[in-house]
């Protein structure tokens, strides 16, 4: 089963992703949590790159796929298959928010390259924590150059057409508290995780 977690940068996603980690291995379950980009060697390396130069958007999507072709290839892939429970701290969603919505990528060049990555493989559920940009911005303390407001307003509008247009999308309030936001995860998951 694939899990992923989806939202602007201060939305609490990591902060839910963890949290649902070590739930369900409180319940024996097992379970991988990896980022993107990241969760490889090559993927830290390729996360490095990106946050640390300023890069145009073509460089800069097909070093995200890269790093999501490798995280699939040397984990995902083979751990599914043995039946563990992945969750992803941003997934397919968040490249066509930031690199489709926000920087004008042709959504459907993202989309074949979002399946060429994942060999096809799409998440079970998305979990979509939404937070108005403001308080997103509020709640960072180190701002890297995805969080220009009117970049993020872009962002955020496009996570929401994609609730729209994706299938299996829990979009849950992220204004609320970090416990109150954790029952709605919870109950978002309850009907395929038998939580």
């Amino acid at each position: 089963m694939l899990i992923a977690f989806e939202g602007i940068d201060g939305s609490g996603k990591t902060t839910q992703a963890k949290k649902l980690k070590e739930y369900l291995e409180s319940k024996g379950k097992k379970v991988s949590l990896y980022r993107e980009p990241g969760g490889t060697q090559v993927g830290e390396i390729i996360r490095k790159i990106i946050i640390e130069n300023h890069l145009d958007e073509r460089t800069e999507i097909l070093l995200f796929e890269a790093s999501r072709s490798r995280l699939f290839e040397e984990k995902i892939i083979k751990e599914l298959n043995k039946g563990k429970i992945i969750i992803l701290d941003r997934f397919i969603l968040s490249t066509l928010a930031y690199q489709g919505y926000g920087k004008g990528v042709d959504i459907n060049f993202i989309e074949n390259l979002n399946r060429f990555a994942t060999r096809g493989i799409t998440a079970d559920v998305y979990i979509l924590i939404d937070v108005p940009v403001d308080l997103a911005l509020k709640r960072k303390s180190e701002k890297t150059r995805f969080e220009d407001k009117s970049f993020l307003e872009r962002v955020r509008k496009g996570y929401l057409e994609l609730s729209k247009r994706y299938k299996n999308v829990h979009v849950i309030d992220g204004t609320k508290s970090e416990d109150e936001v954790f029952s709605e995860v919870l109950r978002a998951l309850s009907g395929i995780l038998r939580i």
